[in-house]
């Protein structure tokens, strides 16, 4: 270290930078207040702090502390917190203490959007000293993992956090703007619309209820946890959630290190597809019952606590964990099946456009057309799904990590019938009751007659099962490319040309946050175009995460983006003398002469990705194929096609199943 790069301060000047998040952490704070107070222990500021676990000492809650009783509802018992520690300790390494740049990165890795960040720092800071150690962040985690339920001493502990969350003044007040940013994000978490008209109704409604009004006050943390209790104030539920449990990827990589020691010991009748945490997993009750149609149409949904004492359900079944009344239990799953949700609006209009109308014997609505629906009231309900979406996208990060089983389908492009053979097909009763995941991996519109039904039905999807159904961005997702083919003048001939251009840019501006790869139990690589040339982030997938978002011109604003959405692979009728000297200069990529842009890239570049990134297969989607697939680059890379007679073509529509270790292709008969 140089002279020049010691800085001396004094404790003051150090609880500034402090405040700054300027210091990596306490330590040298607390040595020089140990020393100015002549403490003679002051060897006891090197020592390596140990871990202390957060559990009840019984099996009952009644002399648990409130955060024991947190965490133990987390279900992040002493394996998940060593875990946690080590991570932690690898992150604030040489501290012990996390600020709020380290936090920064750390959250977002386990999913939170980087636009909550200064908001989930200030919920974990509950005795405001601008720095977080390992129990402040144990904490937080528990009250935002998806499995903590919202009932009993836990609910109020989230709701702790919720109320910092939201307090942005830090005041200890929510303030009337804060309260308006709690009802907004309720709302779009059920679903529902969040104009300004009906966001306003509803703040003055709980203005009243809490006696504020809009010359000042507000509501403090005692007022906000009664309100809540008392069912006064619905819906926090869904707020401070993570989308994934914060050890999901931790326990990836603790499998993945016990495969490789454990290789050669696995006796060889066991499974290959068989999972090292499968006796990990923990099961508990769903919430509903559904009643299914032969047809696959859900016919009637019951909640599990309104058949309580029944045949169904005796009394004494416990249904929930805690002894509380479940006054706080508010599942997101219930969401799912309400069918006056956008969402469930949505799919139900999608059913009349679906079908033909008939009376007297006469047809008066033809399939796949709208007859005489209100287009505004369609449109409306379009631009509030579009809204949801978006702010669900812009929490993803950029590169999914997607569990098998997993659905992977390629181009829709408006082919709105085939999207309907696919779900007859393949989740008939829908994605929620599905045990499956959805990948699609763009390319939504253009081409065909129906891009705005597609993506209707896609969005109502995505929001109903938001952790099952994923979209990736294709290279017609962007504003240039649908002025040139048709989804732009589709919108304006659907909805007209005033709210045909809104609701055509805030479908774009969709677009503009969707994810732009994903992996499948971190093997397959999944993407719309192709990989992409070493020159962008050494070519690891890893750096896919700092593509910016929203991001609304990938060819100015991301080379890395721009590859994954254009690039193809080499095919044997490519290879001419001038191709394959460019090959060898070039490292396996060319430049893509038949698109004009991004990259070819062939069997040895493809080989050199998989191994760079640990993985095996990339499918990928972007060119038309006769039999909806094709198997390309020595097996290891699969294209495939879900827009059947492509452009008026006999091309076939397929999918893409992964699971137990083995990539299925799926032709769908869409005649």
């Amino acid at each position: 270290m140089k002279t020049e790069d010691v800085v001396w301060m004094t404790i003051d000047e150090m609880k500034e930078v402090l405040k700054r998040d300027e210091l990596l952490g306490l330590e040298p704070l607390k040595l020089a207040i140990r020393q100015e107070s002549e403490d003679k222990d002051q060897l006891s500021i090197y020592e390596e702090p140990t871990m202390e676990y957060i559990e009840p000492t019984g099996e009952s809650n009644n002399h648990a502390s409130a955060k024991e009783q947190l965490v133990k509802a987390s279900k992040l018992e002493r394996e998940d917190q060593d875990l946690l520690f080590r991570e932690f300790a690898s992150y604030t390494f040489p501290s012990y203490f996390m600020n709020r740049n380290v936090f920064s990165e750390y959250i977002v890795s386990k999913g939170a959007h980087q636009d909550c960040v200064d908001d989930l720092f200030r919920a974990f800071d509950a005795h405001c000293r601008h720095i977080l150690n390992f129990t402040d962040v144990l904490l937080g985690l528990a009250a935002m993992e998806p499995v903590t339920q919202h009932g009993g001493t836990p609910a109020e502990q989230r709701c702790r956090f919720i109320f910092r969350y939201y307090n942005k003044r830090g005041d200890a007040r929510l303030a009337l703007d804060e309260l308006r940013s709690t009802i907004i994000d309720i709302r779009l978490s059920k679903g529902l619309v969040a104009d300004d008209a009906v966001v306003d109704r509803e703040l003055r409604e709980n203005a009243a209820l809490f006696g504020i009004d809009s010359n000042g006050g507000g509501v403090a943390l005692a007022e906000f946890l009664t309100a809540v209790g008392q069912l006064k104030f619905r819906g926090t539920s869904n707020l401070f959630r993570l989308p994934r449990s914060c050890t999901t990827d931790l326990r990836k990589m603790v499998a993945r290190e016990s495969d490789c020691e454990m290789a050669d010991l696995r006796p060889s009748s066991e499974p290959s597809g068989a999972s090292v945490l499968a006796n990990d997993i923990k099961y508990e009750l769903a919430t509903h019952t559904v009643k299914v149609r032969r047809s696959g149409a859900l016919v009637d949904i019951t909640t599990l606590w309104d058949l309580e004492g029944t045949q169904a359900v005796s009394g004494s079944a416990a249904i929930f964990a805690d002894k509380d009344s479940p006054r706080f239990h508010r599942m997101p799953s219930v969401d799912a099946f309400n069918q006056r949700s956008h969402p469930n609006e949505m799919l139900t209009g999608l059913r009349y456009f679906e079908r033909a109308v008939l009376e007297n014997g006469q047809v008066v609505k033809e399939a796949f057309s709208w007859g005489k629906v209100d287009r505004v009231a369609l449109a409306r309900c379009l631009l509030t799904l579009c809204r949801q979406c978006e702010e669900i996208f812009k929490r993803e990060p950029r590169l999914l990590a997607v569990n098998s089983p997993a659905y992977i389908l390629g181009d829709i492009h408006g082919n709105f019938r085939d999207l309907v053979c696919f779900e007859k097909a393949l989740w008939r009763m829908g994605t929620v009751l599905t045990p499956s995941n959805f990948l699609f991996l763009g390319d939504y519109v253009d081409r065909g007659e129906h891009g705005v039904e597609v993506v209707a039905y896609l969005f109502a999807q995505k929001m109903l099962a938001p952790n099952k159904f994923m979209m990736l961005r294709g290279n017609h997702e962007l504003r240039g490319i649908q002025q040139m083919f048709s989804f732009y003048n589709e919108c304006l001939q659907k909805f007209g040309h005033n709210l045909g251009p809104q609701v055509w840019e805030a479908i774009n501006c969709c677009f503009d946050c969707m994810p732009l790869a994903a992996t499948v139990d971190e093997k397959v690589f999944c993407v719309h175009g192709g990989i992409p040339v070493p020159d962008l982030g050494g070519g690891l997938i890893s750096t896919i995460n700092t593509i910016p978002c929203p991001l609304k011109d990938p060819e100015t604003e991301s080379s890395l983006a721009w590859d994954l959405l254009w690039s193809d692979p080499l095919t044997s009728e490519d290879m001419t003398p001038k191709v394959k000297v460019e090959l060898r200069t070039g490292g396996g990529y060319v430049h893509n002469y038949k698109r004009g842009t991004a990259h070819l890239f062939s069997a040895e570049a493809l080989e050199q990705f998989l191994l760079r990134n640990r993985l095996s297969h990339v499918v990928r989607a972007h060119e038309v194929q006769l039999k909806g697939f094709q198997i390309q680059l020595g097996g290891k890379m699969l294209t495939v096609f879900s827009s059947s007679h492509y452009c008026g073509g006999a091309n076939e529509a397929a999918c893409v199943l992964c699971d137990g270790g083995k990539l299925r292709m799926i032709r769908i008969d869409t005649s």
